[in-house]
């Protein structure tokens, strides 16, 4: 407290500048926590003292007990406002103020908020000419703070369902210690406590004593006392009193609170070893309860309609006046509130006791708050209000069921030619055939439309109950779409709950390019939910920050290495495909390992809970699993980077060798982290239709007919057809490549993208960190559409000079295209300043290089940030890297690696490594056309290729035509069953999200 001396000395002697002075150079010559002469005599010099003030040199004036009122005041202030905390908060106009890391964006906004509220005031003559500004921030304000009742941030709070907790503990609720609610006591008052503690510590007996005297002055307040011990013994003390009152009174309620002071007041009893072993069980009881409320053994805290305040330290106490905030503050934020709904509802009538009154204002507490950061989902608006009670519904309403008896009610406003309005009318239905559901339909289509507002055809398959037919079997759920326009191209698509990867199963037709008038039959197809989404948000402790760039290993008992991904930096996500059964989440060894350890897995929450320390998880939902691990760096680990290389020591030699010798050895345990060995070239594609999967086919044999090394291809899954999927085991057995069907699911944070081709691009480039297991260095990604006359070893081998990727330059040898080359004009010219601009059908991908820079999260950030306009990133996959090249550097190929006839001259054809089948702007010529003019040998491969696919048939023995297996299960599907395929919503109809 001396330097609260020195400043109230130089604030009263020689003014405030003096002492933000000297507390500046005691800060900057680090002598802050110990009175500086020097820092004084700086602060003092040139300064004039006060009038009817005297200067006092330093080490008088700390021996002088002068300022010991103003000290003692002070710490009075600090501990009523509870501003002893490791780390202050700021109070701005009364409010307080976390000071975190955006403590001066926070203070500056509430210095705004309360200054627009003092003009309106003026303005509306409610603060006068004389009015003393303070009082407007005086007024119903608190004389004291106390965080566990007011937090600083309301998302902090715990609020938890009175209707869960009752249910899971009746029996044991009705027999402990509990005093009702006054007959007589107003229903708007009422509220219902339980209160935890440790009944045999001086704090916990306290608290029992303030609660007892705070339900005195409250009659309206129902009380639960819990015993919360520290050890499983109970002593002979406080509990034990309460447990023989309870015992000797059959477990029925205090009658009135003079019995409990009366227990409070009374002589400690000393009971034998029988009593001593009943009260035991008989307080031991409530341990499921006080775990499910978060709480250790000994650990006090009150539960007030759901809202805990908790856990109470013993210092500083929580006294009558915390009671009476908490009782307050609740009311005016939750609890008045949630009755104001209920009697205006007309249910008020209904809530026959405290208990169930705080049920009712628990559950609708919860649906405002949520325990996870802002931003990370997409949350609900928290607002209510009752506007639609004064909406005009003479001709734009449609009423569903009965008002007077429904328990459910629903008034919803839809604008019915809107894609959301589609989404919504299938669930609305549903709704309103269920019992005691009212409904009241509000159209509201906008005035003007600018254009075609749907552009899809939409079924949800769902039910409001069980069909069944004739026979009695249950009807199988499907989507049909009939009297669809016959010369439209159309698309299917799927619209899956959020964590199902789904892919098209059986199809005789292509999905993507649909035209009725040229098919003669129904369009059938079967969808398959292949995986369901194991993901999380990821944080380190204590910092919070996202661990980017770790690596986790999804495992199970058999198979420790199932899966492998990493940590994004973008809100720390990270994801796996599983099926449903028991796994373990495991750092990746090697850098991650040795940086960090998981404390939790998180699978019950984002904060952390007692007996939330393990790393399995269980899926057994169709709904998925979302995760909140918690990773903690290892001792000397605070500064390093999982991005960045280690460094070499002598003990990483000495451990390289130790781990030598136990291999030769043949002791320590399996590497089941092993680097899986790759093939020599790994090419990635994507294609969607029938027509490009035709090409890519043909893009495969041109790669395998130009190399000796091993190839891997790798596809995304989701968007191949059935017929593709039947046809590639074929192909790689006869050509001997190998093969993979990767996929993602687009992340939920993520903005979207809802036409199917701009989709596509989107995976081409913002998932490379993701999409491949974390052993694969390298990608070569070629376009379907493209033909190659080199070994791709050349591209695997080419020397990117530490870039992430490396991709082709646009061509600008062909100068009658000179007008159609947007790069050299407008807003591109302007931003590339002589940069070139890539074409993405051919590029190649350091992926180790790229996961080291955090190119991913980079990409994905741009991304989010210019998508927000839909009309920037026109060409989704090359406008991105291309923008972002002056961060994250492309490495321009020679020309040679990429041939377009749209860009590039003949003369350059001889040259080319690759020949792409890019659109022509000004010919518009068909791609199979140009093809078969241009490429002489993609005629031959496409020879070759159907070939292998008659001799397919003709192993399968299909002497209908050589139709696929698949294909035909699905006919005789068709033959017996109604249109409706089961587990699957499809038809000729656009269906997609």
């Amino acid at each position: 407290m001396e330097q609260a001396r020195v400043v109230y000395h130089l604030v009263n002697t020689y003014g405030l500048q003096a002492a933000l002075i000297y507390l500046e150079t005691s800060y900057t010559s680090k002598t802050i926590t110990t009175p500086s002469k020097s820092a004084f005599e700086t602060a003092i010099k040139g300064r004039n003292v006060r009038p009817d003030k005297v200067a006092t040199p330093v080490d008088e004036m700390l021996k002088s007990e002068y300022y010991q009122d103003q000290v003692e005041a002070s710490r009075k202030w600090v501990r009523r406002l509870a501003a002893d905390s490791k780390i202050p908060p700021v109070f701005a106009d009364g409010a307080a103020i976390p000071r975190d890391e955006n403590w001066l964006q926070l203070m500056s906004q509430r210095v705004t908020t309360d200054l627009q509220s003092i003009q309106q005031g003026i303005f509306n003559e409610v603060i006068e000419q004389d009015t003393w500004l303070p009082t407007y921030f005086l007024f119903q304000a608190s004389t004291k703070r106390n965080p566990l009742v007011v937090p600083d941030d309301e998302k902090t709070l715990k609020i938890f369902d009175v209707n869960k907790l009752v249910g899971e503990n009746r029996a044991l609720l009705d027999t402990l210690p509990h005093i009702q609610a006054d007959a007589s006591a107003n229903k708007t008052l009422w509220a219902h406590t339980i209160l935890v503690a440790n009944l045999e510590s001086e704090a916990g007996a306290m608290l029992l004593a303030t609660a007892a005297v705070f339900r005195e002055a409250n009659p309206s307040v129902e009380l639960i006392i819990v015993h919360n011990p520290v050890s499983s013994k109970i002593d002979s003390g406080l509990s034990n009193d309460l447990f023989s009152y309870m015992q000797s009174n059959s477990n029925k309620a205090f009658q009135h609170i003079n019995d409990l002071t009366a227990v409070l007041n009374g002589e400690k009893t000393v009971e034998g070893d029988s009593i001593q072993q009943e009260a035991s069980q008989y307080w031991h009881a409530a341990d499921s309860l006080i775990k499910s409320l978060t709480l250790r053994p000994g650990e006090n805290a009150v539960l007030l309609n759901g809202r805990m305040a908790g856990p109470i330290p013993a210092s500083p106490e929580f006294d009558l006046a915390d009671f009476e905030q908490l009782l307050s503050y609740e009311r005016s934020k939750r609890i008045t509130p949630a009755y104001s709904a209920m009697e205006s509802l007309g249910l008020w009538g209904k809530i026959a006791d405290p208990l169930a009154a705080a049920k009712i204002s628990s559950i609708v507490a919860i649906s405002t708050i949520s325990d996870t950061p802002d931003g990370m989902f997409e949350s609900a608006s928290t607002l209510r209000m009752s506007q639609f009670d004064v909406w005009n519904s003479s001709h734009t309403v449609i009423e569903v069921g009965d008002v007077s008896t429904a328990t459910i009610q629903f008034t919803v406003l839809l604008d019915p030619a809107s894609e959301q309005g589609q989404r919504w009318v299938p669930f609305l239905k549903v709704l309103s055939e269920l019992d005691g559901v009212y409904m009241k339909l509000f159209l509201n289509p906008k005035e003007r439309l600018q254009e075609l507002p749907v552009k899809r055809f939409y079924r949800y398959v769902l039910d409001s109950k069980p069909n069944f037919d004739e026979a009695g079997a249950l009807l199988p759920l499907g989507a049909s779409f009939t009297g669809v326009p016959q010369e439209a191209l159309l698309t299917v698509g799927m619209d899956v709950p959020p964590a199902w990867l789904v892919a098209p199963k059986v199809s005789v037709h292509d999905l993507d390019n649909i035209k009725l008038s040229s098919i003669k039959t129904n369009v059938e197809a079967l969808y398959e939910l292949e995986h369901i989404l194991i993901e999380g948000h990821s944080r380190e402790i204590p910092s919070g920050t996202a661990p980017r760039g770790a690596q986790l290993v999804l495992g199970t008992e058999r198979d420790p290495h199932t899966a492998d991904t990493i940590i994004m930096a973008n809100l720390g996500y990270f994801q796996f495909k599983a099926n449903p059964g028991f796994y373990k989440i495991d750092l990746q060894e090697g850098r991650s390992s040795e940086i960090f350890s998981i404390d939790s897995i998180g699978s019950k929450g984002w904060s952390p809970v007692p007996g939330d320390e393990s790393t399995e998880v269980v899926l057994m939902s169709f709904q998925g699993t979302t995760l909140y691990p918690r990773l903690s760096r290892g001792l000397g680990m605070e500064t390093e980077d999982v991005l960045e290389a280690k460094t070499n020591s002598k003990m990483d030699f000495v451990s390289r060798g130790l781990n030598f010798a136990q291999g030769i050895l043949g002791k320590g345990k399996a590497d089941v982290q092993a680097k899986q060995e790759q093939a020599e070239i790994n090419i990635f594609s994507v294609a969607s239709g029938h027509l490009y999967e035709r090409m890519l086919n043909i893009m495969m044999v041109s790669v395998m007919k130009h190399t000796q090394h091993t190839v891997k291809f790798w596809f995304i899954e989701q968007f191949l057809s059935p017929s593709f999927k039947d046809f590639i085991p074929y192909m790689a057995a006869e050509y001997g490549f190998q093969y993979e069907m990767v996929t993602y699911k687009w992340p939920h944070w993520l903005r979207a993208q809802t036409e199917k081709q701009r989709e596509i691009w989107g995976y081409k480039i913002l998932f490379l960190d993701v999409l491949f297991p974390l052993s694969l260095d390298k990608v070569i990604f070629v376009d379907a559409d493209q033909i190659v006359r080199t070994d791709m070893i050349e591209l695997v081998n080419h020397d990117l000079k530490g870039a992430p990727y490396g991709f082709t330059p646009m061509c600008d040898s062909r100068t009658e295209m000179e007008g159609f080359r947007f790069w050299k004009q407008g807003y591109w010219k302007n931003f590339l300043q002589g940069l070139p601009y890539h074409i993405s059908a051919l590029y190649v991908v350091d992926l180790h290089r790229f996961r080291q820079i955090a190119a991913g999260d980079r990409l994905r950030q741009q991304y989010h940030q210019l998508s927000a306009d839909p009309q920037s990133l026109s060409n989704l996959d090359q406008d991105l890297p291309n923008h972002m090249q002056s961060v994250l550097p492309i490495h321009s190929l020679p020309q040679e690696w990429l041939w377009c006839e749209t860009w590039c001259s003949d003369e350059a054809l001889v040259d080319a490594k690759t020949i792409d089948l890019c659109n022509n702007p000004l010919t518009k010529e068909p791609k199979l056309d140009r093809a078969r003019r241009q490429v002489p040998e993609w005629t031959v491969y496409d020879d070759e290729i159907a070939a292998v696919d008659r001799r397919r048939k003709s192993l399968n023995g299909d002497g209908s035509g050589g139709k696929n297996m698949k294909s035909k299960t699905l006919e005789d599907i068709v033959d017996t069953a109604t249109s409706a395929v089961a587990g699957g919503a499809t038809t000729s109809k656009k269906d997609e999200l």
